[in-house]
């Protein structure tokens, strides 16, 4: 009897959809994929086309999905600025009548919307499968298969390794990291402000599974007893007004080369879902720590292979 593909024809919304062998699945196509000559690769997915529709603003999502279906052969058509298309003129074409039309014109749907749901909204009659790009402070799924795919990369494995999570915990990519660490035997704790925790939604999901991430004082204490540093910015910019630099982050959230060197350790992974502001230094960037350039590089492998079992063969 075959392995069960769930990933075939169906919707990427959550990481709540998945099992242990569903993404242990995702990263032995991503493993097979990176070990095939490109000339083999570019031909697995010829004629399948993927709409883009990003109503916020990307620039590793999107353009690590164009560059995935681009190297299995496939094209892409979409947008990623609404302004340019009717919903933004005096005809203010509505989400649902945008979506309705593209699902028409290509094989998968890449989606990424400010309110949270709007991608299961739209997945809840389209006729080809919906991947959520984000939506609001909802999930990111495919950004936690790529977080936990660089972890397994790095670590030879996800089981028995200890993630320290920190800054907004409220944030997509949190949500979905979480969700999936849940699928392993990974030890997981936080740091992040009181106005900043975890979803109580996603804390009552973990507890039905069985998983407590447990609340960490500060950073610096727990560092030397962790695998992999998670860093998220706790000072989000206004995103609704003229664009603003946002202000400095708390000393308390700020990585710098000198935090890993006093209380981490030489095998310390850190990874950032990016973009980054105050809160990763870049003196991080040319160390052994730095995972967050290899993470974005794996975005495009990870992604090929999500396309891959999607909507191959």
């Amino acid at each position: 009897m075959g392995v069960n593909n769930v990933f075939r024809g169906g919707h990427v919304l959550s990481l709540c959809q998945y099992q242990r062998s569903d993404l242990e699945m995702l990263f032995a196509r991503a493993d097979e994929l990176a070990a095939m000559d490109r000339l083999c690769l570019n031909s697995r997915l010829t004629g399948r086309i993927m709409v883009t529709a990003f109503y916020q603003r990307s620039t590793r999502t999107r353009l690590a999905h164009e560059s995935a279906i681009a190297r299995l052969g496939g094209q892409t058509i979409g947008f990623v600025d609404p302004e340019i298309t009717r919903a933004a003129d005096f005809a203010r074409e509505s989400l649902d009548d945008v979506a309705r039309m593209l699902v028409g014109y290509g094989d998968v749907l890449v989606l990424r919307h400010g309110e949270r749901g709007v991608p299961a909204r739209v997945a809840a009659w389209s006729a080809i499968p919906v991947i959520n790009a984000g939506d609001g402070a909802g999930e990111h799924p495919t950004q936690a298969m790529v977080d936990l795919y660089t972890m397994r990369l790095r670590f030879g494995r996800l089981d028995g390794l200890r993630v320290l999570l920190m800054g907004d915990m409220r944030m997509r990519t949190a949500n979905s990291l979480l969700l999936g660490l849940s699928l392993f035997d990974c030890q997981v704790s936080f740091v992040a402000p009181p106005e900043m925790q975890p979803h109580p939604d996603v804390l009552a999901y973990l507890a039905g599974v069985g998983v407590t991430p447990v609340r960490a004082p500060r950073t610096r204490d727990v560092l030397s007893e962790v695998d992999v540093l998670y860093v998220q910015p706790v000072v989000q910019p206004d995103t609704v007004t003229t664009p603003q630099a946002p202000p400095p982050t708390p000393p308390d959230y700020l990585v710098d080369l000198r935090l890993l060197r006093t209380y981490g350790h030489d095998r310390l992974l850190v990874l950032h879902p990016l973009p980054r502001h105050d809160e990763l230094c870049q003196d991080v960037d040319d160390t052994e720590h730095n995972g967050y350039w290899t993470a974005a590089t794996n975005g495009v492998l990870v992604r090929m292979a999500l396309l891959d079992l999607m909507l191959g063969d």
